[in-house]
């Protein structure tokens, strides 16, 4: 009867144990790499013999037989897909044939339509770069050329502006607006040119079925967006910022300006505001962070001038601070 009962515990033991390992295998947080085999950390149980991950390492410490032990290329770029898929060419000795086979494998390995589109996208990210615009609209700016190009081909001028039409609108996309002549002074091209980019780029997005409504949710440029930005290239302080964005708010409203542009009434709120304090800001310098000229940002201190009772307690408020 003990006998019995000993076996029967035994064989529960036996079951408990077994349920153990199979719930500790079946849990991916106890996987592990080892040697090209998946294992468990728990019971050290051999999952697999299959490793889909990338082959980054040697296999073992005597592989020796290349200076470079990478199996595999970058990482998979979705705008670029068919390039992404190629294969590299390793090579121990450096030998004129064997540059060859490199450099004739390198050219096939990317398409003609996106080897066209990897140029302008390298386009795209000098000038970001060089203007020190994000990564993330620098991406948005891509992706949005990405669309135009499945889309309808462009040459000559009119690829120009729309890709330069794709950054303006990434920069509206990601909240950080940029006028279209400071985005043409980036690309080096007319705004002429920039403006019929503009254009093109919103009727060709429209004709993409899958991305039509891309850029239906773009709002329009507004003054006071650009304020911040052109007060920080002019090294005014954070109170004087927030003074001259509240000139300009008050000057929308009452459409004191609203007949110019958004960079002209930005350029025009920051001048009448130095020019109230008497800070030496010249029209100058303005004029050119803001990308407008200093006819244009006269006249809009001029229309601003003749409302002055409008700004009184902005500026009573500016004058408060600077006595304390």
């Amino acid at each position: 009867m003990e006998l019995n009962e000993h076996y029967d515990f035994l064989t529960k033991m036996e079951e408990i144990e077994s349920v153990q390992k199979v719930n500790c295998c079946e849990t991916k947080d106890n996987y592990q790499n080892y040697n090209g085999q998946i294992k468990c950390k728990v019971c050290n149980n051999i999952i697999t013999n299959i490793s889909d991950n990338p082959e980054w390492r040697y296999y073992g410490s005597k592989d020796s037989k290349n200076s470079d032990p990478t199996r595999c290329g970058m990482p998979v770029n979705t705008l670029l897909p068919e390039s992404s898929v190629g294969s590299s060419v390793s090579f121990n000795s450096n030998t004129k044939t064997m540059n060859q086979i490199r450099k004739f494998q390198q050219w096939h390995g990317m398409p003609y339509k996106e080897r066209s589109l990897y140029k302008v996208f390298i386009t795209i990210q000098t000038v970001c770069e060089r203007n020190s615009i994000p990564g993330k609209i620098m991406n948005e700016a891509k992706s949005l050329y990405s669309i135009i190009s499945d889309t309808k081909i462009s040459r000559g001028a009119n690829r120009e502006g729309i890709i330069a039409a794709c950054l303006y609108f990434a920069c509206k996309e990601c909240d950080v607006p940029r006028s279209s002549k400071e985005i043409a002074s980036m690309f080096d091209i007319t705004v002429g040119i920039m403006t019929r980019g503009i254009k093109k780029c919103q009727e060709i997005i429209s004709m993409n079925k899958k991305n039509k409504n891309r850029l239906a949710k773009t709002i329009p440029i507004s003054p006071v967006s650009l304020i911040e930005r052109f007060c920080n290239k002019l090294e005014l302080n954070e109170h004087s910022t927030k003074i001259i964005m509240d000139i300009c708010k008050v000057s929308v409203e009452k459409n004191i300006i609203s007949e110019n542009t958004p960079p002209s009434i930005a350029a025009g709120c920051i001048f009448y505001f130095n020019k109230k304090i008497n800070s030496g800001l010249t029209k100058k310098k303005i004029s050119c962070i803001c990308k407008t000229s200093e006819v244009t940002i006269n006249k809009c201190c001029k229309k601003l001038e003749e409302n002055d009772r409008l700004f009184c307690e902005i500026l009573y408020d500016t004058e408060e601070n600077g006595n304390n």
